[in-house]
């Protein structure tokens, strides 16, 4: 299996695997890390930035569009 690291182009390695249930299926889930520990906090902290940035754009788009329905029920 190919599964280059983001970061530092190293083959990824299973970090931790659970199984979860959806619906009547049992599905496995797999983590995979970059064996580098300081790559893959480079890579957690990039993740979470983009998280954060689209939970930010989220929110500015619900704010928008209550500002948008408040105008348009003022008018």
């Amino acid at each position: 299996m190919n599964n280059p690291c983001v970061e530092c182009g190293k083959q990824r390695v299973d970090g931790k695997t659970w199984e979860g249930k959806m619906g009547a299926s049992l599905v496995t889930y797999t983590l995979t890390i970059c064996p580098d520990p300081i790559c893959q906090k480079i890579v957690d902290k990039a993740i979470a930035d983009r998280q954060a940035k689209t939970a930010h754009l989220v929110q500015e788009k619900a704010k928008a569009k209550l500002a948008r329905e408040k105008q348009l029920a003022a008018s």
